[in-house]
């Protein structure tokens, strides 16, 4: 059994049509890495803020000898401030989410809007 872990990227705050930092998983079997295994990551955009892998999503990354696995391909912010999460799921079923945040820079403050 695979478990997946988020490593970096998690709670991203960056404005319109600006690049997230790369997201990076562990994914571990047994009592160490899992390299080598099919890790997919999708946007969920439930709030319509435009966010998406450059070229689509899923974007799909093996996971190197020592288990991680880190998004290659860019993932731009939308023009429209909200929440946006990233699903990572493992060609086993194990799964890590992201929680990012488009922010509105419009009036000069880091205030996410949920609405």
């Amino acid at each position: 059994m695979v478990e997946l872990t988020r490593v970096t990227g998690h709670e991203q705050h960056v404005g319109p049509r600006t690049e997230f930092a790369p997201l990076s998983v562990m994914a571990l079997a047994g009592d160490g890495p899992a390299g080598g295994r099919m890790v997919s990551f999708f946007v969920d955009d439930p709030e319509g803020t435009g966010t998406d892998f450059r070229g689509g999503s899923p974007v799909r990354v093996t996971t190197a000898s020592d288990g991680t696995g880190t998004t290659d391909v860019p993932l731009v912010a939308g023009d429209l401030p909200g929440a946006v999460e990233v699903k990572a799921i493992a060609e086993e079923g194990a799964h890590a989410s992201f929680a990012l945040h488009v922010i509105d820079q419009r009036d000069g403050t880091d205030s996410v809007s949920l609405s």
